[in-house]
């Protein structure tokens, strides 16, 4: 029955990837021309292995496996690519092109959601599917729904009510039904909802898993929980500008006692990232097996480091193609340090504990650099590290900056504007990351009185928080900021046309209804 599933898991969403653009002629099915649900979904087992299969497409290389966070990092003034394999330079130069690339996957894994939620309902099993179990399965399959469409925008669209006049194509298309027949498919050719739409879309599927899921005391972020669709949720308010509704989520995860315990400070962050799980973690990528291992060519372990343990150059494990940039390195603290960490030696570091998780590379690639080591073997093996996407530190900086608005974008008026009590959360984050708080930033942070004056900071922190995790990128899209390049030194502004990924050409030559992103 699993190898059954799979074939119609499969076929059914190629049916669906074709509904946003892929032309008929590029189908290999085989002679019948649909699949029925009822005979794909028997058992409970069935459901279970379509889940699984959902949270599996959050591995491949081209989403979070490497790019989400790893393009992310070289596109923006973060990332500096040493060419020590060849990879990540196009991205590191933001050569037209060189982007993201998740278009597919993403639709894939929608697709298999949209099948699994409509069979669900008709699910004929003995004993009877409890609302418990239905609750819980459609629960993450909203919330997984809803993390696949915000990403979607992210690399895509710009964010509702900011889009560049003359270039602004919209969204991405909405598809929460799978055609089951190709004929169907053939005729679903939809266009690119309006931003604003496909958020609503976000916002609903989101109520709904959190009206669904629960936050068991010994929670597993490698699965969709109550917790992390109220943190995932408090992302997406902040991406819309509606600063309300961010604030407002962030509190249910930040007043959840249990929850918040797990951030760590000055004397624990260090085995955060050394721990198989990271304490801190809502919601991760989780890879349970050396079979998923992702290989020594593009893993996150791979690309950050030439290392393979901590503190030992001797031992070489990857290629170290993307380093910190000057910048960078000189914002998280190290000073005397050459060009983008070349030579890999510094004079000295600051307080700031984030600074302790980069280090002197190998120089039996080529040049030593400073090099990350936040993705190096937990899991015990090279190149298998679980892959947060979602902390708690993220939720505290979203509201201290969503607090700091007295207007959300839409122009209504913010209800929880505390210019005040955002600050207090900015210090309440940053006395859990400089062990001499008091003297290297305390009156620097009391001095904030001002609405740019905070987000300015936040947005710093946000950097040096998430540094190799691929937030830099999304950051300045939705805020329209300007950052240099790193390769070319040439500055790439919000209305340049490389802020967005291009939609795969043969999605747009398969679907006349589709537009392609501005520049492309």
């Amino acid at each position: 029955m699993k190898h059954i599933l799979n074939k119609g898991l499969l076929m059914l969403s190629t049916a669906a990837l074709l509904a946003v653009g892929c032309g008929q002629k590029d189908l290999v099915i085989e002679p019948r021309q649909s699949i029925r649900t009822e005979n794909t979904f028997t058992s409970r087992e069935n459901v279970d292995a379509a889940i699984t299969g959902v949270y599996s497409y959050f591995k491949n290389l081209r989403y979070y496996g490497r790019d989400m966070l790893a393009v992310a990092e070289a596109m923006s003034e973060n990332g500096f690519a040493t060419g020590k394999s060849g990879r990540l330079i196009n991205e590191a130069a933001n050569v037209p092109g060189a982007h993201f690339a998740n278009w597919q996957v993403c639709y894939f894994a929608i697709a298999q959601v949209n099948m699994t939620l409509a069979a669900i309902p008709n699910l004929n099993v003995t004993p009877a599917l409890t609302t418990a179990e239905r609750n819980n399965w459609e629960g993450q399959l909203f919330f997984l729904r809803a993390l696949l469409y915000h990403d979607l925008m992210r690399c895509y669209s710009y964010e509702p009510g900011v889009g560049v006049p003359g270039q602004d194509r919209g969204g991405v298309p909405i598809v929460t039904s799978t055609p089951t027949t190709i004929e169907d498919a053939v005729k679903t050719l939809p266009a690119r909802a309006p931003a604003d739409s496909v958020y609503n879309l976000i916002y609903r599927d989101l109520d709904a898993a959190i009206a669904r899921l629960t936050t068991p005391a010994n929670f597993a972020p490698a699965l969709a929980t109550q917790v992390g669709a109220q943190a995932l949720y408090a992302r997406v308010a902040l991406y819309r500008g509606d600063y309300t509704r961010a604030v407002q989520m962030a509190n249910l995860v930040i007043n959840n006692v249990n929850i918040f315990n797990r951030m760590t400070n000055v004397n624990s962050y260090m085995s955060g990232w050394t721990s198989q799980v990271h304490p801190e973690s809502l919601f991760e990528v989780r890879f349970a097996n050396t079979n998923e291992n992702l290989g020594v060519n593009e893993s996150l372990h791979t690309t950050f480091t030439t290392l393979r343990d901590r503190g030992n150059p001797l031992v070489v494990q990857g290629f170290g193609d993307l380093v910190g940039t000057t910048s960078l390195l000189q914002n998280l603290g190290f000073t005397g340090i050459a060009a983008n960490g070349s030579g890999g030696t510094f004079s000295g570091r600051s307080d700031d504990v984030r600074n302790l998780l980069f280090e002197r590379g190998s120089p039996a690639r080529g040049t030593a650099r400073i090099e990350c080591t936040k993705f190096i073997g937990k899991n015990g093996f090279p190149n298998l590290d679980n892959i947060p996407v979602i902390r708690l530190p993220e939720v505290l900086l979203t509201r201290a900056e969503a607090r700091a608005f007295a207007t959300n974008r839409n122009g209504t008026a913010n209800t929880e504007f505390n210019l005040t009590a955002g600050r207090d959360d900015l210090i309440s984050f940053k006395q859990r990351r400089y062990s001499n708080y008091a003297v290297s930033q305390q009156t620097a942070d009391n001095a904030i009185a001002t609405e740019a004056a905070l987000v300015t900071e936040v947005l710093r922190q946000r950097r040096l928080e998430y540094a190799m995790e691929g937030h830099r990128w999304f950051d300045f899209k939705r805020v329209g900021g300007t950052f240099t390049s790193t390769a070319v030194n040439s500055k790439i502004g919000y209305s340049d046309f490389r802020m967005l990924a291009q939609v795969p050409i043969r999605e747009v030559d398969g679907n006349p209804n589709l537009a392609q992103n501005f520049g492309y």
